[in-house]
């Protein structure tokens, strides 16, 4: 029996890539019945997650009749349609909680939250997820954060991480020169690209090449390639991954970056800091390495490790490649998302 189901989804960043991956595999979706219900961000003088939960609200409100279930991405949105989730089923998806988020807040130039204001938050999500019948966490430090946090029935919680179209992010033909070492990131300090340029004139100069690719204006510098302007899922930011030998991600706060997820895909032996859902992502020593953030000499001795061993950099390639296509294909890990909402409100 068919289940329709409307499809709340936050228009941010990375989440824009996911509500595409998923409307481009709805033929997958079967017994689930998509109904796409795009929020588009918009500047606005009060916060997002109030300003986001009125509009998911009112899309939820206009489409309650036409919709046997409700799928809701980001958690963020969730917090004015209690009432909804118990006229219909919803799943509610997150890249990582508001309790997750919380120590990131400086990171992402937020102010810290008052203990009152904390407590209510606190409050008002746990109500709304109370009153869902089921939860997606993008990697298992979201997953942790909705049982230990929030009290979600552990049976009612999911892993399914976003997925990448990883015939399109695929490997290409390397280079015979100096290794060459990508960034990518929209917000430049946060990602950690400052602490790589820093190790890199340090230590890497002459030793390997440097490709940035971030809107942030830098000035020319030997053996540095800044790309800017290159937008998110092009052939040119593609065509980059796949000339790359290594992808570096020293970010000092993050949920799980779409960006490596990329990189596994194209093949890149991933450095990133651990934090947040990385090292869902990474495997440390098996397809890439972690370090701790904002650690400069920890940076520098795992990308002179690797760029070091040229036979175990290619080694580790195959194996990004292997892993990214089996726990990050975007038409599989659809199919297991559409599954689950079946499954939970079917």
């Amino acid at each position: 029996m068919a289940l329709r189901t409307g499809f709340v989804m936050e228009q941010t960043l990375g989440s824009i890539t996911h509500y595409l991956n998923l409307r481009a595999h709805e033929a997958e979706a079967e017994p689930v019945v998509p109904r796409w219900l795009p929020v588009d961000y918009a500047e606005s003088k009060v916060p997002w997650a109030l300003a986001g939960s009125l509009r998911a609200r009112r899309l939820m409100s206009d489409s309650v009749g036409e919709v046997d279930a409700f799928f809701l991405h980001t958690t963020t949105l969730s917090l004015l349609a209690h009432d909804l989730y118990l006229r219909r089923p919803t799943v509610l998806s997150t890249d990582g909680t508001p309790a997750n988020k919380s120590s990131m807040r400086g990171a992402y130039g937020l102010k810290p939250e008052s203990g009152a204001g904390a407590r209510m938050k606190r409050l008002a999500y746990s109500a709304s997820f109370r009153a869902a019948r089921g939860f997606v966490g993008w990697c298992s430090w979201a997953r942790d954060s909705l049982v230990r946090d929030y009290g979600c029935p552990e049976e009612a919680v999911a892993v399914i991480p976003p997925g990448v179209d990883t015939q399109a992010w695929a490997p290409g033909p390397r280079g015979d020169g100096l290794p060459r070492l990508l960034f990518v990131g929209g917000d430049f300090a946060r990602k950690g690209g400052d602490l790589l340029l820093e190790v890199f004139r340090a230590r890497l100069r002459g030793r390997a090449r440097l490709v940035l690719v971030t809107p942030t204006p830098l000035p020319p510098e030997d053996g540095v390639e800044l790309h800017r302007g290159v937008k998110a899922n092009s052939p040119e930011l593609r065509a980059l991954y796949a000339g790359a030998d290594l992808f570096v991600l020293p970010t000092r706060a993050d949920c799980l970056p779409l960006v490596c997820l990329e990189a596994l895909a194209s093949g890149l032996p991933l450095v990133a800091s651990s934090v947040g859902g990385i090292p869902d992502a990474v495997k440390s020593g098996e397809t890439g390495l972690l370090v701790q953030p904002g650690d400069a000499r920890s940076l520098g001795d795992a990308l002179e490790q690797l760029i070091g061993d040229r036979r175990g950099l290619a080694e580790l390639s195959r194996k990004a490649r292997e892993d990214g296509v089996a726990r990050f294909d975007a038409r599989t890990n659809a199919r297991r998302l559409f599954q689950f909402i079946a499954a939970r409100c079917g």
